[in-house]
């Protein structure tokens, strides 16, 4: 009995913070259209293929 009991305990755990962490990433909708700047690195060396 006690079992069951600590094992539901653990599943409503569980579900709680799947539910929280559903729920603040669907809320936080503008964190994910802010544009981010981001450095483009150049090739210094680009791998050519020079055949002959």
């Amino acid at each position: 009995m006690t079992q069951i009991f600590l094992n539901s305990l653990i599943v409503v755990l569980i579900a709680s913070a799947f539910l929280t962490t559903a729920i603040s990433a669907l809320s936080s909708e503008d964190r994910s259209l802010r544009k981010v700047p981001a450095r483009v690195r150049t090739q210094r060396h680009p791998n050519t293929d020079r055949r002959s």
